[in-house]
This record gives structure tokens, sequence and C-alpha cells, in this order.
């Protein structure tokens, strides 16, 4: 199973989410999850923000490697589920891929529970803002992703 996280420029926000995902997807033993990240401005090779790496160092999580990429049609193609930041986000794949293959879901969509919510709320880019932003919003990724990885046990 492919997860691909999507946001904006993919320099903070989906490879954030992405990073821990495989982090949580080792130590949850899910070695059919591979997981992926894209930013729909299709910025390539800038690394991510020095805040979202400083917080994930924070959690032992290392995101110095990460190199921003655009979306393409087959990463969409061969995405089982899109997990993007905002309802923008999701109407902007729908206009650019009209044909989903997987499922698209919003991140805060798995906040309260592993089975996703309907009328989630967009999850804000804190790209510019202070540090505390950034820890604001890996606590909200990694509320969000232990439960997907949750739900993501129970459909094997």
């Amino acid at each position: 199973m492919k997860v691909l996280f999507v946001c904006t420029a993919n320099i903070c926000r989906s490879p954030m989410a992405a990073e821990y995902m495989r982090h949580r997807v080792a130590q949850s033993g899910l070695s059919h999850v591979v997981v992926d990240s894209g930013g729909l401005m299709r910025i390539r090779n800038a690394p991510a923000a020095p805040e979202a790496i400083t917080v994930l160092a924070e959690h032992g999580i290392d995101l110095r490697g990460h190199r921003s990429s655009g979306i393409s049609r087959a990463d969409m193609r061969t995405a089982d589920l899109v997990v993007v930041m905002t309802l923008g986000h999701l109407s902007a794949l729908e206009f650019r891929y009209p044909q989903p293959v997987g499922r698209r879901e919003l991140i805060r969509a798995y906040e309260h529970g592993p089975e996703p919510r309907p009328g989630a709320p967009d999850f804000d880019d804190p790209i510019g803002g202070p540090i505390e932003g950034y820890r604001e919003s890996f606590e909200t990724i990694r509320t969000c992703l232990d439960y997907l990885c949750i739900h993501l046990k129970h459909q094997q």
C-alpha cells in the first residue's frame, strides 16, 4: 500500500508527515506500507524548512535528507491513499487528476480516531511563523498519523 502526503511546496507539512509516518510504519510493523510526499507547486530539490528539521530532530527523526518534489500522474496512479492538508489541495488534485485510483483524505480526518471523519478542517501551514507553530503542527501530525496507522493495521 502506498500512502502519499501532499501539501503546497513539499517543504514543511507533507515532509514532516511522511517522515513521521515512515517512523510509525517501522514501529508498527506495517511493512506493506510505502510512504512518499510531494507538493502541488512542483518545487524540485529544495530542503525541508529548517524549523521542520529542528522539530522532527527533537523527536529523534531526521528530516535533513528531504528534498522537495512535485506530484506526477504516476504518483497519483500508484497511490492507494493520498493524504492532503487542505480542501484547496483536495480540489487542486481533483482538477489536475480527476480519475482517482486510491482514496483521498484530509489529514485531520484522522484527528479523533482511526476511522476517517467527514468534514475535517484544514491543516494550516506554519511556514514563515515561529518554531512553536511547527511544534504545534507536529503534534497534530503525530495525533492524526498515530490513528492512521491503527486504521491501516486494521486494513491488513
